[in-house]
C-alpha cells in the first residue's frame, strides 16, 4: 500500500468511526425513549486490489453501516395507566399518524411505544403523537372485524340488558323450620305449607258407626263393636300429594286411634259426633276407601276454592292470605333483574313444602297486596328423590311467561335450577342453605374507564358494573424486520425488503406496562471510549503519512 492508500484508509477510518459516534449519541439521547431500539454499527473492510500471492495483498478501506436491533426486546417495567401496554415477544403496534385518522385507508407504522392516552377526541395516541389501529368489536355479537381503524372510544352509554334467564343454587332442608313448625307430637306435619292459605275445607261424614243396639260408637268404643267395621278391614287414606297411608283395624282399635290416624294427616280434621257419625274435614282432595265390611266406606273430598275464585288455586297466594303463607314458607332469597328500560325490580322467593320430597317455589308479585289481590305467584312445582337429588323437572329449567312484580312487566324469564345446583338434603339448619342467584340483565351506564386486558382487548368499564370489549389491537411481524425504515418517534414503516406484516404470531400484550428502551448507558459508554481511540488512531495514521510525504518532498528540496 502506498503512502497515499495509507492517508486513504485512514480517511475512512476516521469517517467510520463519525458514523459509530454518530449512532453511540443517539443511543445514548435516547436511552430513556419508550420502545427505542437502538442502532449498533458494524465495520467492513474495502480491498483496492488483490495479488494471487499473499505476500501482494494489502488491507484496503473501511465502511461503517447501521445493525438495526429491533429483535432485542427492553426491559418491560409496571406501568400506573390503564392504556399503557407492552409487547411480550416479538411485534410491533400498528399505529398511524394525525392524517391517518381522516383517511380511508390510514398509512400504517410500527412501534413498540405503548404509552398510549385518550385524547379529547377519546382516541388512543403515544407519546410520539402516534394513533394505535385495531379492529373493532361488535358489542352485539362480539365478532371481531378484519379491518383495522383508528381507535376512538365512544362515550356513548351502554345500553340495558333485559333479564331473560335466572340461574338459581340452593339447598333445601328435609325439614323446613318454619315460623309455625312445631317439634311437638301434638303438631304433626307442622313443616308444610298451610293449606288454607289456597282453600277451604270439604267436610263429609262417615255413615253412624253404631253396635247391634243400635247405639251410637264413642271415642273409646272399640270400632269391632260397629256393625261398619271386622277386624282386619283396612282403610286406604290419600290426602292430595302424600303418599297413600293404610289403617288397619285391630279387635282393640278404637274410635279415637282412627281419629287420631285422621287428625294426623296434613289439612285434615276429624271428630265424632253425637249421632256416631265421624266428620271429616280436608283442605286437600282426599279419599277414604274401606276394605272388607259389609258397606266398606267409599269417601271423595274435594278441597273447595276461596271464595270469590271459582275453583281451588295452588299457584297464588292472595293478599290477605300472605302472612300465613310466610309463616308456613322458607326464604328463598331475592335478585335483582332488569326490563326493557334497564328497571331494576326485586324478585323475592319463597319455598312452600307440600308433601314429603315436594316442594314449590313462589315469587313475589305484589308487595302491596291486600284482599283478594295476589301477592305471590308460583314459578314451579319441584320433587326430590330420596337422597335428595332434583327429579322434576328433569330438564331444571322452568319458564315464568310475563313475569310482573309491582306492576312492572319483565318479559318471560327462565329459570335454570340443574340437577346438581338444586338440592334437597338434611340440614338441621332447617332454612334454605348455599343460596346463589345470578341473572344476565343489567341496567344502561356511562363509560367511566378504559384499560386493555391481557389478550389485547379495549375494554370499556360502566357505571353499571359491566365491562365490554370495544377493540382488538393485532400485533404485527415481520419476516425481516432489520429491514423496516425507522421514522420518527421510536416508529417503522414497511419497505419492499421487509416484507408484508404478519398478524398471526405475534408477542401477547401485558397491560399496564411499558418496554424501555433497549440502549443501555453503560455499554454505549464502553462503546464510546473504543469509538474515541480507534478515532484518534485513525488521526495518528494520518499525520504519520503526511510526515512521511513531507520527507518525500524535502529530498527534492
Amino acid at each position: 500500500m502506498s503512502i497515499y492508500g495509507a492517508i486513504n484508509s485512514a480517511t475512512t477510518g476516521l469517517d467510520a468511526q463519525s458514523k459509530a459516534l454518530e449512532n453511540i449519541s443517539g443511543n445514548v439521547a435516547n436511552s430513556s425513549t419508550t420502545g427505542y431500539k437502538r442502532l449498533d454499527t458494524s465495520f467492513s473492510d474495502l480491498v483496492a486490489s488483490t495479488g494471487s500471492r499473499q505476500s501482494e495483498q494489502v488491507s484496503g478501506t473501511v465502511l461503517a453501516t447501521s445493525r438495526a436491533t429491533n429483535y432485542l426486546s427492553g426491559d418491560i417495567t409496571s406501568a400506573d395507566r390503564n392504556t399503557y401496554m407492552a409487547i411480550n415477544g416479538p411485534g410491533y403496534f400498528l399505529v398511524t399518524n394525525r392524517d391517518g385518522l381522516t383517511q380511508q385507508t390510514p398509512e400504517s407504522y410500527y412501534t413498540r411505544a405503548g404509552d398510549f392516552e385518550l385524547d379529547t377526541e377519546r382516541n388512543l395516541v403515544n407519546s410520539a403523537g402516534y394513533f394505535l389501529q385495531g379492529y373493532p368489536i361488535n358489542p352485539a355479537t362480539g365478532a371481531v372485524s378484519d379491518r383495522p381503524e383508528p381507535i376512538q372510544v365512544s362515550d356513548a352509554p351502554m345500553p340495558a340488558k333485559p333479564s331473560t334467564q335466572i340461574d338459581y343454587q340452593a339447598n333445601l332442608p328435609s325439614t323446613p323450620t318454619t315460623d309455625n313448625y312445631d317439634t311437638t307430637d301434638g303438631a304433626p306435619n307442622s313443616q308444610y305449607v298451610d293449606l288454607s292459605v289456597f282453600s277451604t275445607p270439604d267436610t263429609q261424614s262417615t255413615p253412624a258407626l253404631v253396635d247391634a243396639g243400635p247405639t251410637a260408637l264413642t271415642e273409646t268404643s272399640k270400632l269391632t263393636d260397629s256393625t261398619q267395621f271386622d277386624a282386619g278391614d283396612t282403610l286406604t287414606l290419600t290426602v292430595g300429594g302424600h303418599a297413600p297411608e293404610v289403617f288397619t283395624v285391630g279387635a282393640d282399635t278404637t274410635v279415637q286411634d282412627l281419629l287420631d290416624k285422621l287428625n294426623g294427616m296434613h289439612g285434615v280434621t276429624a271428630e265424632i259426633l253425637g249421632t256416631g257419625e265421624i266428620s271429616i274435614s280436608s283442605f286437600e282432595d282426599m279419599t277414604v276407601v274401606e276394605t272388607g265390611g259389609a258397606t266398606p266406606i267409599n269417601m271423595t273430598l274435594s278441597a273447595q276454592p276461596i271464595p270469590p275464585a271459582a275453583a281451588v288455586d295452588r299457584s297464588v297466594v292472595t293478599g290477605d292470605k300472605s302472612d300465613d303463607f310466610i309463616k308456613s314458607s322458607i326464604a328463598g332469597g331475592q335478585e335483582t333483574v332488569y326490563d326493557e328500560n334497564g328497571t331494576p325490580v326485586n324478585v323475592e322467593l319463597r319455598w312452600a313444602l307440600n308433601s314429603e320430597n315436594k316442594w314449590s317455589l313462589f315469587y313475589n308479585t305484589n308487595t302491596k297486596a291486600t284482599g283478594d289481590e295476589v301477592a305471590w305467584k308460583k314459578v314451579s312445582d319441584m320433587t326430590f328423590d330420596a337422597a335428595g337429588r332434583l327429579t322434576s323437572p328433569a330438564s331444571g329449567l322452568v319458564d315464568i311467561p310475563d313475569l310482573e312484580v309491582n306492576g312492572v312487566g319483565m318479559g318471560d324469564i327462565t329459570f335454570k335450577f340443574g340437577q346438581e345446583n338444586l338440592t334437597q338434603y338434611e340440614d338441621t339448619i332447617g332454612n334454605a342453605t348455599s343460596i346463589d342467584l345470578s341473572q344476565d340483565g343489567f341496567p344502561s351506564g356511562t363509560l367511566q374507564d378504559v384499560s386493555i386486558d391481557a389478550e389485547g382487548n379495549v375494554i370499556g368499564k360502566y357505571s353499571n358494573d359491566k365491562s365490554q370489549k370495544l377493540f382488538k389491537i393485532p400485533v404485527a411481524t415481520f419476516a425481516a424486520e432489520q429491514e423496516l425504515q425507522r421514522v420518527d418517534g421510536a416508529a417503522f414503516s414497511e419497505t419492499s425488503t421487509s416484507g408484508e406484516p404478519d398478524f398471526r404470531n405475534g408477542g401477547t400484550i401485558r397491560a399496564k406496562a411499558l418496554e424501555s428502551s433497549n440502549a443501555d448507558i453503560a455499554k454505549e459508554f464502553s462503546k464510546l471510549i473504543i469509538t474515541q481511540q480507534a478515532y484518534s488512531a485513525n488521526s495518528k495514521v494520518l499525520s504519520t503519512a503526511n510526515q512521511m510525504l513531507d520527507s518525500v518532498l524535502n529530498i527534492v528540496r
